[in-house]
């Protein structure tokens, strides 16, 4: 007699964990169509003079005339500036703030105290940047803490107005990103170092080598890849500023230095309803990142052989 074929059933489970797969996955392929691609569409208006009676079909084709308004506009010119100091900013001072505080957090030997230190390195990144900044614009008020304990101690002779001023906003403003976003940009490195091999560092201790050594030959070396990455996707971020940050903490008085390209696309596109001449700034926007990742990714490959891709 013929034996039962035995694998039918194990095929058939198969086949239908694979379908269950397949629908989850076609899921996200149709929220990534509907929400990324499918709206790339509405770049066209950035040739056009858009209005919303006329729509996409039968508004006003202009070329490149928004691209030539914005680039000669003094108000762009001075948003493009300070988006790039500020990006600048958080590459060499951000940026590796996350690297020095996992490796510290690393180095901490009890666990209880370790997981204290991530908890409340953690935490300002889930609070509400509308009450983030309501707490700094108070505690750097005229009549605030920071002025206060410094009348006292008799450090000034006169209050500062530390955010109607152009001097100390992007101080401030380095000081608030890093408050709320270093504990946050730690995990990606602490999981990166807890990846390496044990051996390693045991190897070390018997070649005599310290903590220092340690971490310089050993730990660093380990996280390259993951350092690049997230270099090369703060990389292409250069050119787009917190338009949070702008908004909240900007006024008129420090606008020289706080006002940024996504304001100035807020402005344009809600406040005069020049959508078409937002658009096309975003256009550009997008595009800079674009080749920016690409190249620093290009150059990542060549030098160090870790990219993204």
């Amino acid at each position: 007699m013929n034996k039962p074929d035995e694998t039918m059933p194990r095929k058939r489970s198969r086949r239908k964990t694979a379908v269950s797969l397949q629908i989850m996955a076609l899921l996200g392929v149709l929220s990534l169509f509907l929400f990324s691609y499918l709206p790339m569409f509405g770049i066209s208006i950035a040739f056009q003079n858009y209005t919303l009676s006329g729509g996409f079909f039968r508004s006003e084709w202009v070329g490149l005339r928004h691209f030539r308004e914005f680039l000669s506009d003094p108000v762009f010119i001075m948003a493009t500036r300070n988006t790039l100091i500020f990006s600048f900013l958080r590459l060499v001072i951000v940026f590796p703030a996350p690297i020095i505080m996992a490796l510290i957090i690393n180095e901490i030997p009890y666990a209880r105290f370790k997981g204290a230190v991530q908890t409340i390195s953690y935490f300002p990144h889930f609070i509400a940047y509308v009450v983030v900044a309501g707490l700094w614009l108070n505690i750097f008020d005229l009549r605030g803490l920071i002025n206060n304990v410094m009348m006292n101690w008799g450090l000034i002779t006169q209050r500062i107005d530390f955010w109607n001023s152009t001097l100390y906003y992007r101080s401030l403003i380095m000081a608030v990103d890093l408050w709320r976003g270093v504990g946050w940009g730690t995990i990606i490195y602490i999981a990166a170092i807890s990846g390496v091999n044990p051996e390693l560092y045991e190897a070390a201790n018997v070649d005599g080598a310290g903590k220092l050594r340690q971490i310089w030959s050993i730990t660093i070396p380990s996280i390259l890849g993951t350092i690049i990455v997230m270099l090369i996707l703060q990389i292409g971020g250069i050119v787009r500023g917190n338009l949070d940050q702008s908004v909240l903490f900007g006024n008129i008085f420090n606008r020289p230095v706080s006002y940024i390209i996504e304001h100035y696309v807020l402005d344009l596109g809600f406040g005069t309803m020049r959508f078409s001449f937002a658009t096309a700034v975003s256009l550009v926007q997008g595009v800079l990142s674009l080749f920016l990742v690409i190249g620093c990714n290009w150059l990542s490959k060549r030098v160090s052989g870790k990219s993204i891709i």
